[in-house]
């Protein structure tokens, strides 16, 4: 039996981001992963980053199209055409060499890898069953085992005509058309990914908008824009029933403001993600489990002594970025309660940038502006437009708006809310005007560089007071 100070059960962005901090802090450190393809979870193996190679593929077919626009010759663009084979080998090539730079970081930074499925045992021992069984003990762990595609009954995916997205990266033959059920971040950017490949695309919410989650103005622009720009079928209030099965269709029969019985290539279920919990030994610990989910405090920690839980199994956004910064947190909490000189700090859940990456992209970070009313702020907004901007046009991309959520009190700045071009980098830098730092006066008063994209924040900080210069 070996010991360790800190063991970290999954490898994902949350897991081998915990364990690099813990042995940053002098914590003798150990993560298990069970995948046999290697490091790096759901997140570089089957999500962000396989996703965001086919969405980089769409964009560059759908900006082929017109190039006679924009002075390039000689090129017939009806004879291009989509090769998914190409496009799988590629994102294979991207996660083989991601996984080897998390393969490094483990090395050069001593983690100890131990390859198997990690099970609780209680008293602090962890069981990995790999090629042998083994038992290792640790003074502290940390729960980061992620979330899988959620089934739904009568739906269930087969691999072949009814998907999930882990399936639906590894696909090499184009759906001729491809039904979505679930208009979250995963089924728009889908959407915008295959309509520009060249595949018919109906998208179906159950909601009354796409992005459901996210102020009501993005899924309201998002939907008109798909519908416009990517001829996408977009049914909201709508739900599929029932499907039928055939060897070379699937027929989904909806009900709702849309019914109708729709024939498709492929149905994509994607109505979200749960967490993986079951049979990870959580019923040998004091740790309080709510339907799938892990109970903890501010610092990740359980109610089991020296257990932590991050990312996906516990209730917070289910993104990347924000099981990182909480594998962070728990690792220093860990070490400062082993005697390091650490002081973590909880996360401020109202502050997490949450990007989607269809066409348009969208990037929203703080308030949307119902949350804005429901929590009694005296709510003002602004919004300003990308068309009048010349690097939007520049960039044949001069759709979407930015949107500033504020109180109007005291002019602090609750939340920016974008679609349009480069929603998801300029939302990362809009981070800094949140929390009371900035006011509209003092956004309004900030120098942008001029041609950018950027020129729209300060933009739509005037438009809060109805004096937006370039509308």
């Amino acid at each position: 039996m070996a010991q360790f100070d800190l063991i970290v059960i999954g490898s994902g962005p949350g897991g081998y981001i915990a364990a690099i901090r813990g042995a940053q802090l002098g914590l003798a450190t150990a993560i298990v992963e069970k995948d046999p393809a290697g490091l790096g979870g759901t997140c570089l193996r089957r999500g962000c980053i396989p996703a965001k190679t086919w969405l980089e593929t769409a964009h560059r077919y759908d900006q082929m199209s017109d190039l006679a626009d924009y002075g390039v010759a000689g090129v017939d663009v009806s004879a291009l055409r989509a090769d998914l084979a190409a496009i799988v080998k590629r994102k294979n090539r991207i996660v083989l060499k991601n996984g080897k730079g998390v393969e490094f970081l483990m090395k050069k930074n001593k983690v100890t890898v131990l390859k198997g499925v990690g099970r609780l045992l209680g008293g602090g021992q962890v069981e990995v069953k790999g090629e042998t069984t083994e038992t290792h003990q640790a003074k502290r762990i940390i729960l980061a085992t992620g979330s899988v595609p959620k089934e739904l009954p009568g739906m269930e995916t087969d691999g072949v005509r009814v998907v999930n997205s882990d399936h639906l990266m590894d696909l090499t033959t184009l759906p001729g058309h491809l039904v979505i059920l679930g208009a979250g971040a995963i089924g728009v950017e889908f959407a915008s990914v295959f309509a520009r490949l060249g595949s018919k695309v109906t998208l179906v919410e159950l909601m009354d908008r796409l992005l459901p989650i996210e102020d009501a103005s993005m899924g309201e622009e998002l939907a008109k824009i798909l519908a416009k720009q990517h001829k996408i079928d977009i049914r909201v209030k709508t739900k599929i029933a029932s499907i039928e099965r055939h060897e070379d269709k699937v027929v989904c029969h909806l009900e709702g403001d849309k019914p109708g019985a729709v024939e498709c290539t492929h149905l994509l279920v994607a109505v979200g993600r749960g967490p993986v919990t079951a049979g990870v030994g959580l019923e040998a610990t004091k740790a309080v489990v709510d339907r799938g989910f892990v109970t903890v405090d501010a610092m990740m920690a359980t109610a089991e002594p020296g257990l932590y839980a991050i990312g996906d199994i516990v209730r917070t956004a289910m993104l990347a970025h924000v099981a990182s910064d909480e594998g962070i947190v728990a690792a220093e909490h860990a070490a400062q309660s082993l005697g390091k000189d650490v002081h973590p700090h909880p996360i401020n859940y109202d502050r997490v940038p949450s990007v989607t990456y269809c066409d348009p992209e969208v990037g929203c970070i703080g308030l949307s502006e119902a949350q804005a009313r429901e929590r009694g702020h005296d709510v003002q907004v602004g919004s300003f437009p990308f068309m009048p901007l010349a690097k939007a046009n520049i960039m044949g991309e001069p759709h979407g708006f930015v949107k500033i959520v504020a109180d109007k009190t005291y002019g602090e700045i609750l939340g920016i809310h974008i679609i349009g071009p480069k929603a998801t980098e300029l939302v990362a830098s809009s981070l800094a005007l949140l929390g009371g730092e900035y006011t509209v006066d003092e956004l309004i008063n900030t120098m942008y560089p001029h041609p950018t994209l950027n020129e729209a924040i300060p933009e739509a900080a005037r438009a809060v007071y109805g004096r937006a210069l370039n509308a």
